[in-house]
């Protein structure tokens, strides 16, 4: 079937973009197009293939007995995002069955590869959709989700022959021993430090919301500067607080990165902005200090800008430590492959985060160029994915042994 990169090479093409960018959001016929195309690569490795009622992609290995072992990540992008985020963790996943098929190796457990759905999460404002189903968790809020053409999540999944009523029926983690999950590091860590591999040790809490501030539009040459209730100003306000609190805090990250001006022209005030926010850290405490921190530092910048302020949250995901027994069967299949390792957080989210609340769950990193992600110029050399795909595979020989 070629090798790992090459296979990366060709799903990239669903939904490239003239930047060399990937763009396939959630529930859009490029997403379910690289379904059919990872599908098919599934078949061929010879496991069974189905798409659940939550639209997760899920390719079954039917051996041995007991609780599969399940190793994923997302085939979902952001826009114009690069080749690898998510992407790399399922097409790994099915390169190591067949390099394990290849050497004759039988599990005593199934092995299941899954692609779960709107991982990023950008289309809708909020994340983690399929591994929310897959684990049993309540979807009722993200349901009547819009888009910015005021399309539902319920709608959406109406057009691709969803019927979002049955979403419960995704629930099968019980059927899971274990979660293992290969990605890009995303980070300069790796790359910095000469290391092959990264043994994660925790992903990172979040809080997102969905901010909207109202103040009043008006002429921009004849309104006074005292006497504006400028909606843009109170937002730029907004970020550089959070901006300038994570700053001073080693364990907190803060970003404003979607921002939406009306009525958007040069000589008008703005009278409406609407913005989200994405606050995180790997510390529970700092998390819940960043819950109080948003709606305070928001709420107190509103009033004294005379706006309106209205927030949402749209993600709330606690911190989690992965399971140390897992860690160290990563080291050593690592071993094995002579590469070098470290132990590291991870500051971005993933499937493995919702996963591991409920199951042992691990996760393996590869060294990203640069630390850059979620652009076109992610990139992490074929030799570093083929290293990882192997650790992988190794790691997922050792788990179902167990």
């Amino acid at each position: 079937m070629g090798s790992l990169a090459d296979s990366l090479e060709e799903l990239a093409r669903i939904g490239a973009a003239e930047d060399g960018g990937v763009t396939r959001t959630a529930w859009t016929p490029e997403l379910f197009a690289a379904y059919d195309w990872v599908a098919g690569r599934m078949r061929a490795v010879g496991l069974a293939v189905e798409v659940d009622p939550a639209g997760n992609l899920v390719g079954r290995w039917e051996a041995g007995e007991g609780k599969a072992v399940a190793v994923g990540s997302h085939l979902d992008t952001v826009p114009t995002g690069g080749r690898l985020d998510g992407a790399l963790g399922v097409l790994a996943g099915v390169h190591a069955v067949a390099h394990l098929r290849e050497q004759g190796f039988e599990p005593a457990r199934p092995v299941w590869v899954i692609a779960f759905m709107d991982e990023e999460g950008p289309r809708f404002g909020a994340s983690f959709f399929g591994s929310r189903a897959f684990s049993g968790d309540d979807l009722g809020s993200y349901l009547g989700r819009c888009d910015a053409a005021g399309t539902t999540v319920a709608e959406a999944m109406r057009e691709r022959g969803f019927d979002s009523a049955h979403t419960g029926a995704a629930a099968r983690i019980d059927e899971v021993s274990a979660y293992i999950e290969l990605h890009i590091e995303q980070g300069p860590v790796l790359e910095a430090q000469g290391r092959a591999i990264g043994v994660v040790t925790s992903i990172v809490g979040l809080r997102g919301y969905r901010a909207r501030l109202r103040g009043q539009a008006n002429h921009a040459g004849t309104t006074p500067m005292a006497m504006r209730r400028d909606a843009f100003v109170g937002a730029a306000r907004v970020a550089l607080e959070l901006r300038d609190f994570a700053l001073s805090r080693p364990d907190v990250t803060a970003n404003v990165g979607r921002v939406i001006v009306s009525p958007g022209a040069s000589n008008v005030v703005p009278g409406l902005v609407e913005f989200t926010i994405d606050t995180r850290s790997v510390d529970p405490e700092t998390v819940r200090e960043l819950e109080r921190l948003v709606p305070d530092v928001a709420g107190r910048i509103a009033r004294e800008e005379g706006l309106e302020l209205e927030l949402e949250v749209t993600s709330s995901v606690e911190p989690l430590q992965l399971d140390q027994g897992l860690q160290r069967l990563i080291e050593d299949a690592a071993s094995t492959e002579g590469a070098s390792t470290l132990r590291l957080p991870s500051g971005a989210g993933h499937d493995g985060l919702i996963l591991g609340r409920h199951v042992p769950a691990a996760m393996i990193f590869v060294p990203s160029r640069g630390g850059i992600s979620h652009s076109p110029d992610e990139y992490s050399t074929p030799e570093q994915i083929e290293l990882g795909m192997r650790v992988l595979a190794g790691t997922i020989a050792r788990v179902s042994r167990t």
